[in-house]
């Protein structure tokens, strides 16, 4: 751009000078200064140049209403939250009781789940939390499925507080996407990627 400035700044010092010696020049000159059109003048090498006239600083674009990249992100990290609150200990109880794991201790559970918590920003380090893979012990096996059984009653029961209460930017798309969230959880396995548009 300084580059740009310094060129036409030195045109415009050029066609000066000429319009001393030449009228027809004189007259060019005068009729950009009025309507700012480019002039062509012939250069050395006899091709023409052209003045352009100053590009308007590019504004950036505001879209205050437009799609989340990070929706998947944040609801990866609310899962992580909500299951490892207090409001979730009866719901983590039900999970134990219902799928016979007595072993499971829940302080034990919410513990592993916020170390994951800072870990979750993508569909992968999402669904490694939601799926069970060989080589899992029984243990981290059976807090997968907690929180897999957690995580569908907060998309079902708490999902629309938690959007319209907390600091979402992009709140109609986390709500567009809700239901979209809630499938993909409740089959992991296939949770591979998450649709540019929810309907």
């Amino acid at each position: 751009m300084p580059f740009l400035k310094e060129k036409i700044k030195s045109k415009q010092q050029a066609l000066a000078r000429h319009t001393e010696s030449d009228s027809s020049l004189n007259s060019k000159a005068q009729s950009f200064s009025e309507t700012n059109d480019s002039v062509g003048t012939p250069s050395s090498s006899g091709k023409e140049e052209v003045l352009l006239p100053q590009r308007k600083r590019r504004q950036k674009p505001t879209c205050p209403k437009g799609p989340s990249k990070n929706i998947v992100k944040n609801y990866g990290k609310q899962l992580c939250s909500f299951s490892s609150s207090l409001i979730a200990i009866p719901y983590i109880e039900s999970v134990i009781e219902k799928n016979l794991f007595q072993h499971i201790k829940i302080p034990a559970f919410q513990e592993f789940i916020k170390e994951k918590k800072e870990g979750i920003n993508s569909i992968d380090s999402l669904r490694k939390l939601l799926v069970p893979e060989q080589g899992d012990s029984e243990e981290l096996e059976a807090f997968k499925t907690i929180f897999k059984q957690v995580s569908i009653i907060f998309l079902k029961y708490f999902s629309v507080n938690w959007i319209y209460g907390g600091k979402l930017t992009h709140k109609n798309s986390h709500l567009q996407f809700r239901f979209k969230m809630l499938r993909r959880v409740q089959n992991a396995e296939h949770f591979t990627y998450l649709k540019a548009s929810a309907k």
